[in-house]
């Protein structure tokens, strides 16, 4: 039997509604952890560097893309997801050269999480990641 890599992840929303999506990486068995500032995130990442950040676009004063841009200089392998209601297009440009996994709409785009998370394993391959 293959063995399921085991991902840590760092969500970085400030939205209520991010429980919904908290609940769905739960029931995967993902050990994942909610940090609604953006500094303080990248903090926690330079001390644990998670496999995959899930960012809100609007979070925090920093903001998502340019939170991103800082995650790329203290963890480059991290994975990341971008919360996002904007043409795929712009969002794009916006974030080229940062190297995002995807997007999702909304935190309660469940079902576009759970295929840009299958996207990742399928990149990781059977190598156990550690978590949190």
């Amino acid at each position: 039997m293959r063995e399921i890599p085991l991902i840590a992840i760092v969500v970085v929303a400030a939205a209520p509604e991010v429980s919904r999506l908290v609940k769905s990486l739960d029931k995967r068995g993902f050990a994942t952890k909610v940090i609604n500032n953006p500094h303080e995130a990248l903090d926690e990442c330079r001390r644990n560097p998670p496999d995959l950040a899930i960012v809100e676009k609007t979070v925090g004063p920093m903001g998502g893309v340019q939170f991103l841009a800082e995650l790329l200089k203290v963890s480059w392998t991290t994975s990341t997801i971008m919360i996002a209601d904007e043409e795929e297009d712009l969002l794009h440009q916006e974030t080229e050269g940062l190297g995002i996994l995807g997007s999702i709409s909304a935190l309660a785009d469940v079902e576009g999480l759970e295929r840009l998370i299958d996207r990742l394993f399928e990149m990781l391959g059977p190598t156990q990641r550690t978590a949190y």
